[in-house]
């Protein structure tokens, strides 16, 4: 296919419609190019290099015409258009999947089959425009051949020679893939709303092929059981069965959670409509009995129940997962936990996440019309909702016990218990059970294997135990939970600093272990925190922050420590400082201010030379600017309603000087400016937060700044002339950004012999340097506008003497004569430039001109 044809359709499909003078001739012109594009396609085997054009191309038709004009093409050639987008989405499926065969490093085909998974998901979301039911047997279509290419043979594809090339070996996979879920969000979303748009074929053929593979996969367990049992050698099992069968298992969970559910990420997590609509059609042909039997036996083949066929799809899908989940679990139970797979036990508890944030306890207020089969199944005050969390909540505690080698899958399985608890409706249920309270306990105590979990899962735990600590419970069970769970780390941490040996024995090894485990606890607390458990939680965590600040001073050469404890604190201003009051706003920064106060002293001054104390200073100042940051984000996010929130507790007097947030922030500024080298300043992440901080404090505390110490002040417009002149073009608009309050502030003040003032006048000639003489994003020109028109309104007269200078230089006449016309438009008003709004406006808009104008004429390198 010749290139210079693709690009010239590629350019004409990109044309944007008001070009056009009605709808009709927008529908003639896109019958064009569609019947152009279907020509150059037929007969033709496309080239590698061409597939990305011509995803590019399929793309911009559906992205650019209105769905009217897509809807207005004649009925055939609609039908071959969709028949053509199905037919190369197959192809470019299964091309892209030998390309992760081969491990290509140019993945064009993947690129492609992206695309056109993209276009589907636009046409498919917005199906109304469409006649009813035109996607659903291309949808079967697309669907069935993503789930061959990712199936063993005989049903798919997956494992199969390909034009001579075999798949990797499985120790090769282990090593170079991310994880899929991560790695292919994007395409499962598509295919898992593609699989909703054809429900009726696409979930009994996920259950089915999952049921299969689940079956046989209990069979193969239990040969290489026996293989055991004849006391043969692990080591001579052959695991290439189930390593195929495991990554069958692998991608139909990923594949069923996405259809099932979607990830709300901050909304209210629903039923899908198309999986609601689904089950509601078929509830009629439906067994309730059978189907809670159904759900409640996942140690039984769905296929032994009597009147299996007669059972909730959506309930049956779900119950296959449960299955594999229950073969996993007595495979433990059996000491073959060598031959599981433990990416298979990620996928379970990530799809039991997945699905317990949508179906467990459904709400059925937030629906038109409910399923009686979901509504009986996982309703509130049903026996299978508590049935199920019992189920869920015996899975978690197994595998904390099994995996806790498995940083990964324990992480997984602890934020399902984190989904279990974070609503009160679930928490409630969850409470009831026994082994909560025993995993309660055993944590409590520090029990094996818990306490051999990592640090981020034990976190977790924590935050999940805490959470479950404000469930719906009678006075005298609360006390005992809240005696079970957080008096025995509170009485623990006391017993151990306050020991008179404390200092001689706080470097052994157990010692620093118990310290670590509470700190992880304690961010774990602060991480719960919501807006009904905050009093209790702030009043807990405050009694230990004093505590942690007397670490600093023990483990002050210990780096890990240092930051864990910079952490805690971190996280409780994170969580906490929203809700707080004036009192309780005041307790918090007075204690940070003391950390500050206290790091400082124990770093200022200390000469860092390796790279290793480089990065701990790196992790170090990050977090500082982090908790400065928390602490500023009350002045924009504030829920607190004058302590409403602690009613009933008791206010300070208030008396003595108030520690407000600007205190503390512009002390940590003191602390980190001097620190922040130009080396540590080549950290992305760091120098991000360093001038996201510094633009924060600007914006908020402007009249601060004059008052600072002479060498700190220095030192904050050294780091703003840095990074205008010599960072990126996303740190440059942070510090154009500050400028503006900084002009505004001396504009108010009127005083003219000011550090700042003099600083303002330098600021000047560099933001005019960049707009008028030097190459710079466009998209800067907003900020630098504003920042210009506050600093010209600030030194009007060094402004225009700028102007001339500028002018003076030139010796051709006709960029004298442009650029003095220009200049002259920018400020055309007859009156001198003031802080007003509008004259900012219209100064903004000449700006645009000015810069198109004289853009490029004097930009010099």
């Amino acid at each position: 296919m010749a290139q210079d044809s693709l690009q010239c359709l590629a350019q004409l499909a990109s044309m944007q419609g008001p070009i056009f003078p009605d709808e009709s001739a927008q529908v003639t012109y896109l019958a064009h190019l569609v019947e152009g594009l279907l020509n150059m396609i037929n007969g033709i085997e496309i080239e590698d290099s061409e597939a990305v054009g011509i995803s590019n191309i399929i793309s911009n038709l559906i992205s650019t015409f209105p769905r009217s004009v897509l809807t207005a093409l004649p009925n055939e050639l609609f039908a071959s258009f969709i028949n053509c987008l199905t037919l190369l989405t197959c192809s470019f499926g299964r091309s892209a999947a030998l390309e992760e065969v081969l491990d290509k490093d140019d993945m064009v085909y993947m690129e492609a089959y992206d695309k056109l998974l993209e276009s589907w998901l636009t046409l498919v979301q917005e199906d109304e425009h469409f006649p009813r039911g035109c996607f659903v047997q291309p949808a079967v279509q697309v669907f069935n051949s993503y789930i061959q290419c990712h199936l063993a043979a005989p049903d798919g594809t997956r494992n199969l020679t390909a034009n001579g090339v075999a798949s990797h070996e499985e120790e090769e996979i282990n090593e170079l893939q991310e994880d899929d879920r991560e790695l292919f969000s994007d395409q499962l979303a598509s295919i898992g709303m593609l699989g909703r748009i054809a429900a009726d074929h696409c979930i009994p053929l996920l259950t089915g092929l999952l049921e299969d593979r689940v079956t046989r996969l209990h069979g193969q367990l239990q040969r290489h059981q026996q293989h055991l049992m004849a006391a043969a050698d692990p080591d001579t099992v052959d695991r290439k069965v189930l390593d195929d069968l495991y990554e069958d298992i692998h991608w139909l969970i990923l594949v069923s959670g996405y259809l099932l559910a979607d990830d709300p990420q901050g909304e209210t997590p629903l039923i899908p409509s198309e999986v609601m609509e689904y089950s509601i059609k078929h509830s009629t042909e439906v067994d309730i009995n059978t189907t809670l039997q159904l759900l409640g036996s996942p140690g039984e083949k769905a296929t032994s129940i009597p009147g299996c066929n007669r059972t909730d799809s959506v309930i049956r899908l779900l119950s296959a997962v449960l299955r594999t989940s229950e073969v996993e679990s007595r495979a433990t139970r059996a000491s073959l936990t060598q031959l599981l797979s433990p990416q298979m036990g990620k996928d379970i508890v990530w799809f039991l996440r997945r699905w317990a944030k949508t179906y467990l306890l459904v709400d059925e207020k937030l629906y038109g019309q409910i399923s009686m089969p979901l509504s009986t199944a996982f309703g509130a005050d049903t026996e299978g909702a508590q049935w199920i969390v019992g189920y869920l909540l015996e899975k978690v505690i197994n595998n904390l016990s099994v995996w806790s080698s498995e940083p990964e899958l324990a992480n997984d399985t602890v934020e399902l218990l984190v989904t279990l608890v974070e609503k009160r409706e679930r928490a409630n249920i969850v409470v009831q059970c026994e082994n909560w309270w025993s995993l309660a306990k055993q944590f409590a105590s520090r029990s094996p294997p818990l306490h051999m979990l990592s640090s981020t899962v034990q976190r977790t735990l924590m935050k999940a135990l805490v959470l479950g600590g404000f469930a719906h419970m009678d006075s005298d069970t609360k006390q005992q939970y809240w005696a079970e769970v957080l008096h025995p780390l509170q009485q623990r941490f006391l017993n151990l600093i306050n020991q008179e040996n404390f200092a001689q024995i706080c470097q052994e090894e157990a010692v620093k272990q118990e310290i670590v485990a509470t700190l992880e606890a304690l961010c774990g607390i602060a991480e719960a925190t919501q807006i009904d458990n905050v009093a209790s939680l702030f009043s807990f965590l405050m009694d230990f922050l004093s505590s942690c600040i007397g670490l600093m001073e023990v483990y002050r050469n210990s780096p890990e420590t240092v930051n864990l404890i910079i952490e805690v604190f971190v996280e409780v201003a994170h969580k906490q400082i929203c809700y707080l009051g004036e009192t309780k706003s005041m307790k918090l920064y007075e204690v940070c201010l003391t950390l500050l106060q206290v790091y400082s002293k124990n770093n200022l001054g200390r000469k860092r030379l390796d790279v290793a104390a480089e990065e701990d200073q790196y992790q170090d100042l990050l977090l500082i600017m982090e908790l400065l940051t928390n602490l500023l984000s009350k002045e924009f996010i504030d829920f607190s309603d004058t302590d409403e929130v602690f009613r009933g507790q008791e206010q300070s007097s208030g008396a003595g000087r108030a520690v407000s947030a600007a205190d503390v922030v512009l002390y940590g500024v003191n602390i980190v400016l001097p620190l922040m080298s130009q080396d540590l300043l080549k950290f992305p992440s760091l120098c991000n937060q360093y001038y996201k901080l510094i633009t924060f404090i600007c914006e908020i505390f402007p009249e601060k700044i004059p008052q600072l110490p002479e060498e700190l002040f220095k030192s904050l417009m050294c780091s703003l002339e840095l990074g205008m002149t010599s960072m990126s073009s996303e740190i440059s608009q942070l510090c154009l950004e500050a400028l503006s309050p900084l002009a505004e502030q001396c504009a108010k003040t009127q005083e003219k012999d000011t550090p700042l003032f003099i600083a303002t006048r330098h600021f000047l000639k560099l933001v005019f340097d960049m707009l008028v003489l030097q190459k710079h994003n466009t998209e800067m020109t907003v900020a630098a506008g504003e920042a210009l028109y506050t600093l010209v309104c600030l030194h009007q007269a060094e402004y225009s003497e700028l102007v001339e200078t500028l002018l003076s230089n030139q010796r051709d006449a006709l960029i004298y004569q442009r650029l003095a016309d220009a200049f002259n438009n920018l400020t055309a008003s007859s009156t001198p430039p003031t802080m007003d709004r509008k004259q900012k406006v219209a100064f903004l808009k000449s700006l645009e001109e000015f810069v198109a104008n004289v853009g490029g004429l004097l930009c010099v390198k």
